[in-house]
């Protein structure tokens, strides 16, 4: 190898640190005394070294660490190792990557003129708690015009406790994805773009309900609410996985509706295959709605029960036969 070398830090591929090494020896440990210093409790306080032999050639010696030092390809315990380009070894929870510098690099990807960042909202910590104050006061709506009897504050309580729960809990997986890909939680963001979805779909329901109410069309909105659905979904992913890959934004949005179309394609599968899910459930909202909200005019009884008399003449013809 060259006289200078670099030795890497790597974090899965991603290298979290870079480190010229021009002079040798070079000790390599998580003591201070170290010229490398590694934040890994599984690291000796002197655990390598990193020396040039009398015919030139960088060795890697182990210096007695408690734990080993193991070269990745093949997979063994050494105690001395002769670097070549690209050299991994593994120590403690760390693997190391010894580098020339006329290693070549990929080329530069072309970016689009660059721009002042704008600042997003659910960046900023009032937001966070503005949408979880809305997501909050919807659900208690949602689940107190849904009860017909007398006020369930266990019910209402319920519908507090389920959408906090399943945002904090949402946005901590986000979060751990964000830490282990780009080395920070951004919790706060996670958090802010979950409960901006569970919003969206408390609030999707009623009024796709409104509207299928206000013009007589409830029936045919089942297709709608499966779009609105997906777009909500691919809206929230598209967020979360702004903050934990390094993907373009072109390229994040290509794989964002392959995984909603196959999604949208798998939810709808046996309707498509003509499998009549059987339910319990009773085909309409709980929620009820008042007349003044209706746009157009209700079907009269008479052409009800005149569109009716083929289903009629169906059923007295099954209870007929035999």
């Amino acid at each position: 190898m060259d006289e200078v070398i670099f030795l890497e830090v790597l974090e899965g591929d991603a290298v979290q640190a870079r480190h010229r090494l021009e002079r040798f020896p070079v000790n390599v440990g998580r003591g201070y005394a170290n010229d490398v210093i590694l934040d890994d409790p599984k690291v000796s306080a002197e655990h390598l070294r990193v020396e040039r032999r009398e015919d030139g050639a960088l060795v890697l010696r182990d210096v007695g660490s408690q734990n080993g030092t193991y070269r990745m390809e093949p997979w063994a315990q050494l105690a001395e190792l002769e670097l070549a380009p690209d050299t991994r070894v593994s120590v403690g929870d760390t693997v190391l990557r010894f580098r020339a510098r006329i290693h070549p690099v990929e080329k530069t990807l072309i970016a689009a003129a660059p721009t002042a960042p704008r600042p997003r909202v659910f960046e900023q910590p009032r937001y966070f708690s503005l949408a979880l104050q809305a997501l909050l006061g919807a659900s208690l709506l949602e689940g107190y015009l849904a009860n017909y009897g007398r006020t369930d504050w266990g019910e209402l309580t319920v519908a507090l406790i389920v959408p906090l729960g399943i945002t904090f809990l949402w946005a901590g997986g986000w979060a751990v994805a964000s830490r282990i890909a780009r080395r920070q939680f951004h919790y706060r963001t996670h958090a802010t773009v979950a409960a901006l979805v569970l919003l969206g779909s408390v609030v999707m329901q009623p009024l796709l309900t409104l509207v299928g109410f206000s013009l007589g069309v409830s029936g045919s909105l089942s297709w709608a609410h499966h779009a609105a659905f997906l777009a909500l979904m691919a809206w929230g992913l598209y967020w979360h996985l702004r903050y934990v890959t390094r993907w373009e934004p072109g390229r994040l949005m290509r794989v964002i509706a392959v995984v909603t179309l196959s999604f949208g394609a798998l939810s709808r599968a046996d309707e498509w295959l003509g499998n009549e899910s059987f339910s319990t459930e009773l085909g309409f909202r709980r929620t009820l709605l008042p007349p003044a909200f209706r746009l157009v005019g209700t079907e009269p009884l008479d052409d009800f029960f005149a569109g009716s008399a083929e289903v009629q003449e169906q059923v007295d013809a099954l209870a007929r036969e035999p």
